[in-house]
């Protein structure tokens, strides 16, 4: 990871984030890439957890969560039977309430990430609360995405459009009664516009100043990509150089930045454009039918070199 992140710091890296599986589960070796980054590198690095795992030693003085800029622990369900039936793991509701209010006491810069699905968005109406009586101050919801684990169910796990409606109304309406700071990236906010934006996501940065790479070494666009095949870039694991060739020339990183700017020919004709245009690459994706597969360049190689 150092070589990868070494090769990254050349390309203009500003900052690294670190999500799962679960990062706190070899606190050692997170500790070396935390002071890696902020020693070596001089960038900020900020860390995505289920909270189960952590303890007061890890908030105190020299604790490794005190290396990150910002915490943020996820909640698939806003008690413990939705959250649970999600994680599929029994009491992980209970622990990741707990691991939050002990990030939150020790007053380390922290967000819970809410992540509704198709049957769970009212169950957040009353955790909010909860969350702000033990010192959580900033929510960020998440629309789920059709990729990883997701997407093979994702017709069936997605929120409709009503439930989103309500999910927003109730996160707006616990902001104006608690408090609290509640915001959105770009993709979320296509389906709950009212939600503060997120900094630096007023528009979608796939392709433009970021990348996801897993622990298999597959690169994708951006977080929301992972897993999604079509929009694999390429792998830096046995290379980590190539990462510079793959962020200069892959096919998949260029097409998406011509689909952002109008660029593409196949585009003039398709009538799903502003769903990836101007919506959520990963979506518009994730989604479409064999046919439109078909006539895509993301999804059917044979239709590459169409820029314009």
């Amino acid at each position: 990871m150092r070589t990868i992140l070494s090769v990254s710091s050349g390309l203009g890296l500003r900052k690294v984030g670190l999500t799962g599986g679960e990062p706190l589960v070899d606190v050692p070796k997170l500790t070396q890439i935390g002071q890696f980054c902020l020693e070596e590198l001089h960038v900020p690095i900020h860390m995505h957890t289920n909270g189960t795992l952590v303890d007061e030693h890890m908030c105190s003085s020299g604790g490794v969560l005190t290396l990150f800029e910002s915490v943020s622990v996820t909640f698939l369900g806003g008690d413990a039977g939705t959250h649970e039936y999600m994680t599929k793991t029994s009491g992980s509701f209970a622990r990741a309430f707990r691991g939050t209010g002990i990030i939150a006491e020790a007053g380390l810069p922290l967000t819970c990430y809410y992540i509704p699905t198709h049957g769970t968005c009212e169950s957040f109406r009353e955790l909010t609360p909860k969350l702000h009586d033990i010192g959580v101050k900033r929510i960020r919801a998440m629309a789920l995405a059709p990729s990883g684990r997701a997407r093979p169910i994702y017709g069936e796990t997605a929120p409709t459009q009503e439930e989103m409606r309500q999910f927003e109304i109730d996160l707006l309406e616990a902001r104006d009664r608690l408090g609290v700071y509640v915001e959105a990236g770009y993709c979320t906010r296509l389906s709950m516009p009212n939600l503060a934006i997120l900094a630096g996501h007023d528009v979608c940065m796939s392709g433009r100043n970021r990348v996801h790479i897993n622990s298999k070494g597959d690169v994708f666009p951006c977080t929301a990509a992972s897993g999604v095949k079509e929009l694999r870039l390429g792998n830096v694991k046995e290379d980590p150089a190539a990462l510079r060739k793959i962020w200069v020339e892959s096919d998949i990183i260029n097409m998406i930045r011509a689909i952002h700017n109008g660029g593409l020919a196949a585009c003039d004709e398709c009538n799903r454009m502003p769903n990836c245009r101007d919506g959520c690459t990963v979506n518009a994706c994730g989604t479409m039918s064999d046919v439109e597969r078909a006539m895509c360049p993301l999804t059917n190689p044979q239709l590459r070199g169409q820029l314009r």
